[in-house]
């Protein structure tokens, strides 16, 4: 039984954890040629050699790029069983990734959203306090969006929108930043169109105070 087999081999662990870490990489290279097929190498190397603590991100990964309403079923029985490896590894430090991946771009479709966001928030609290910022806060990104699906107070989205903002500062993510700050616009907007609620961010032009800054000109 496949199952039954675990990878041993330090070198194909090695390898497996590359391929994944390079498929994600890809991604934000906008190269999705090469996050296929690094996916597709880590899957491959995971169903010949036998399973271990990387192969269910592998799984997830797959799945997460390959869902589409067609087979959406199928996937999320994958994703679901890749999920249900945790019991058998120590995959603590990989839990801000794992709950990214199924809870973010997978289980929305077929779990409460009110769970989703839940397990979210916890992939971001566990990121932060493992040192896995990126990823913690890209499940802070997830949680507003799954939060905001199932309908959730919008002043208290808003307080969550600005904590996580506040935190984003610290961190200096401008990319994540503008993300979140689309989101509570939309908040925003919600409540109140933006009436009493709206936010003036002079870092989206720059600080005007700024010498340097040509948007003085």
């Amino acid at each position: 039984d496949w199952l039954e087999r675990k990878m041993e081999d330090k070198t194909l662990l090695t390898t497996l954890q590359f391929y994944s870490s390079i498929a994600y990489a890809s991604f934000y290279c906008k190269s999705y040629s090469m996050v296929v097929y690094f996916i597709c190498k880590s899957v491959q190397l995971s169903l010949r050699n036998g399973i271990c603590e990387h192969t269910p991100l592998s799984f997830l990964q797959f799945t997460g790029n390959e869902t589409n309403d067609d087979d959406a079923v199928l996937c999320y029985r994958i994703a679901k069983n890749a999920m249900s490896l945790q019991e058998r590894f120590d995959m603590a430090a990989q839990i801000p990734e794992l709950y990214f991946q199924f809870y973010g771009r997978i289980a929305w479709r077929f779990e409460p959203f009110q769970v989703c966001a839940d397990n979210l928030r916890r992939g971001f609290e566990t990121g932060l306090s493992t040192g896995d910022n990126d990823m913690g806060l890209l499940c802070a990104i997830h949680a507003i969006k799954t939060a905001l699906f199932s309908g959730a107070s919008l002043k208290s989205t808003l307080k969550e929108i600005d904590y996580y903002l506040h935190l984003l500062k610290t961190f200096k993510s401008a990319k994540m930043y503008s993300n979140i700050l689309i989101y509570r616009e939309t908040v925003t907007v919600l409540i109140d169109k933006g009436d009493a609620t709206s936010i003036q961010e002079k870092n989206l032009c720059g600080d005007l105070d700024d010498p340097s800054n040509k948007l003085r000109d």
